[in-house]
C-alpha cells in the first residue's frame, strides 16, 4: 500500500491527482484547532472554524456593500459589508483576508486589522479577524460570489439598511466598526 500526503493547490486538496473537497481547520469553543474536516462537514455540523473578512472603504469613506449571489449556501441574496470566508489550513489571518478579498472583489490592497470576533449564529460558528482597506476599484466580482455591489456613504447607511436585508453576522461583527 502506498500512502501519499495530499498537497494543497489553490483552494482544493489533491490526493493522487484527484480533486477532493476543500478542507478547513475545526476549532473547539475556545478557538483552539482540534482537527481538520471537509468544508461540507463544517457546514452541516455547524463546527467552529477560522474566518477572515475585509471591509472596503472608498477614498471618501463610503463602505462597499454587496449582495451575495443567490447560489451562496449562507445568506443567498442578502447584503454584506465585508468580503471574506474560511481560512485555509495553517493560513495566517491577514493572508486569508487578502486572498478572500482578491477572490471576491478582485483587488489587492494594504489591510489594516480592526478587530477579533466570534460569531455563533445563522448556521455558522466562526472565530476570526476583521480588516479594512481603502480602494475605489476597479473591482471584479465573480458571479458565484457577488450579485451586485455599491458604495454607501456612512450618512446614508441607516437608510440603505432599512431597504436591504443585511446578514446577521454583518450586523453584529462589521456594522459597529463601519459607523
Amino acid at each position: 500500500m502506498c500512502l501519499t500526503t495530499p498537497r494543497t493547490v489553490a483552494r482544493g486538496t489533491y490526493d493522487n491527482g484527484d480533486m477532493t473537497e476543500e478542507r478547513v481547520e475545526v476549532l473547539d469553543a475556545s478557538g483552539t484547532v482540534v482537527g481538520i474536516a471537509p468544508r461540507s462537514e463544517v457546514w452541516s455540523q455547524n463546527l467552529w472554524h477560522r474566518t477572515a473578512f475585509v471591509v472596503v472603504r472608498s477614498t471618501s469613506g463610503a463602505v462597499l456593500a454587496h449582495q451575495r449571489a443567490l447560489t451562496k449556501q449562507l445568506g443567498p441574496g442578502k447584503w454584506d459589508l465585508g468580503f471574506g470566508g474560511a481560512c485555509d489550513i495553517g493560513e495566517d489571518w491577514a493572508d486569508a483576508a487578502a486572498r478572500e478579498l482578491y477572490e471576491e472583489a478582485g483587488i489587492r490592497t494594504p489591510l489594516r486589522e480592526l478587530a477579533d470576533y466570534r460569531w455563533d449564529g445563522d448556521g455558522s460558528r466562526e472565530v476570526g479577524r476583521l480588516y479594512e482597506t481603502v480602494s475605489d476599484g476597479p473591482f471584479s466580482f465573480p458571479p458565484d460570489e457577488v450579485a451586485t455591489a455599491e458604495f454607501v456613504a456612512i450618512e446614508d447607511l441607516d437608510a440603505f439598511l432599512a431597504e436591504h436585508e443585511l446578514l446577521e453576522a454583518a450586523k453584529a461583527m462589521v456594522l459597529p466598526y463601519v459607523r
